[in-house]
């Protein structure tokens, strides 16, 4: 059995029972999406490795997070 001929006989039988079936995976018409985003992410990506600006911000974030370890804030009220 393939898994077309399972998603069609599971398809049938959810039918059958009136409950909604899994839907098919995406075709070769789903791919071409796919690859759109993963192109455009890929872009986003680059995108945000060139720009200095955020580069020195994300270090001095990297930085700042170093030297204030988690719980740090205001403890002063505190129980």
């Amino acid at each position: 059995m393939t898994v077309n001929d399972w998603y069609d006989q599971n398809r049938r039988e959810a039918a059958a029972r009136g409950q909604s079936a899994p839907e098919r995976p995406p075709g070769k018409e789903g791919q071409s999406t796919n690859d759109e985003e993963l192109q455009k992410e890929q872009q986003e990506k680059k995108e945000e490795e060139d720009d200095e600006e955020a580069l020195q911000k994300a270090r001095d974030w990297d930085d700042w997070k170093d030297t204030h370890p988690r719980g740090y804030g205001n403890r002063q009220n505190m129980g």
